[in-house]
């Protein structure tokens, strides 16, 4: 019976730690509610630049900087300046949509680790 209180003593504390563990650390540009959320973003942006999570990220703690990260950074505060100052005053000019037009990595990037400056060739 001692065993058994001790246990279920322990449980709160242990689904504690792994609920802790499992908060992001070191976001400075991104805001989510949960993390879930977070994951899907990052997975849009991982398919988008055609890259695994470790092309920016270190898999051993991911909120330890690396340059692709910073330069990720740069990057999605450019696209949300661009998508809250530019294209939320553009609106839909052609009103065929339910939403204001937006930009993504996908708009430059295509699918590559580099972005696509020059028009492919027909």
């Amino acid at each position: 019976m001692k065993n058994l209180i001790q246990i279920l003593m322990i449980i709160p504390l242990v689904i504690s730690l792994g609920i802790m563990q499992d908060k992001s650390n070191n976001l400075q540009v991104l805001d989510y509610e949960s993390e879930r959320d977070l994951k899907k973003y990052m997975k849009s942006i991982s398919k988008d630049l055609g890259v695994k999570c470790k092309f920016c990220h270190d898999l051993n703690d991911k909120s330890i900087d690396t340059d692709h990260k910073n330069i990720a950074r740069e990057m999605m505060r450019m696209q949300m300046e661009l998508n809250k100052s530019f294209f939320a005053l553009l609106g839909d000019s052609l009103h065929v949509h339910g939403e204001m037009p937006q930009i993504s990595c996908w708009t430059c990037h295509r699918g590559s680790k580099e972005p696509q400056l020059v028009r492919p060739k027909e």
